[in-house]
């Protein structure tokens, strides 16, 4: 088994839920007592958060290349970014790490692609500057073909409070499912054939969800496509 070097704690609960997810998939994969090999640099959030509300990217883009550099030194083989925003510096941490780079966006689209070859229209939940971002949003929309529909400017910014607030301390409310739930219909409504969860935070409420149209998580997608690289198994891309 190669042994995968994860940046994590952006924020914390994601990397818990990846850490989890990664074993899981291992054991599926190899049977056994078998387990996730694995080596990760968590970075401490409150900075990281703070130098991308202000703007400063490449601040941030420095502390990720300094961990693929310690990751790499730690014997890492392959690199993972945990979280779907993170991938905003995807090609300077695999640069920095001399690694393969398990690329979160294009293992989705992959994924969703290979599963449903003529969806058109998904729903994207994701922070703000995911869903307009090179790397998220505009990658699915010019690259993958999909045709996107995000929630309103007043639904944006109730998602990111929740992101950022409740679910990135871990501490989910009795009404973000139900909040969740709403901002699906409201997609589908609109038309989309699926919706993405597009944001580690919201992994967790997938299996709660009640939505009408299938419901894909880009976090367990991209925790199988790891295992996949560090076992060189078949596991399949979405839960058998």
């Amino acid at each position: 088994m190669k042994t995968a070097g994860l940046i994590g704690g952006v924020a914390w609960p994601s990397t818990l839920l990846y850490y989890r997810l990664l074993n899981e998939h291992v054991q599926r994969a190899l049977g056994g007592l078998h387990s996730a090999r694995c080596v990760i640099t968590s970075l401490d959030f409150a900075p990281v958060h703070a130098e991308m509300a202000a703007g400063e990217r490449h601040r941030v883009i420095r502390r990720m290349e300094d961990a693929a550099r310690e990751l790499r030194a730690a014997g890492a083989e392959l690199v993972a970014i945990l979280s779907n925003t993170g991938h905003f510096a995807a090609d300077e941490v695999a640069r920095a790490a001399g690694l393969p780079l398990l690329h979160l966006v294009r293992e989705t689209a992959d994924c969703i692609r290979a599963a449903h070859p003529t969806m058109r229209r998904l729903g994207l939940l994701a922070t703000g500057f995911a869903v307009e971002a090179p790397f998220f949003g505009r990658w699915l929309a010019e690259h993958a073909g999909f045709e996107l529909l995000l929630p309103d400017a007043a639904q944006q910014r109730a998602l990111d409070a929740t992101i950022f607030g409740p679910l990135a301390h871990g501490e989910p409310t009795q009404d973000t499912v139900a909040d969740i739930d709403a901002l699906c219909a409201s997609l589908r409504a609109r038309g989309a054939e699926a919706v993405l969860l597009g944001c580690t935070e919201l992994s967790p409420l997938a299996t709660q969800l009640r939505a009408d149209c299938p419901v894909f998580d880009s976090t367990d997608i991209h925790a199988r496509a790891i295992v996949r690289a560090m076992t060189l198994s078949h596991i399949s891309c979405f839960p058998s």
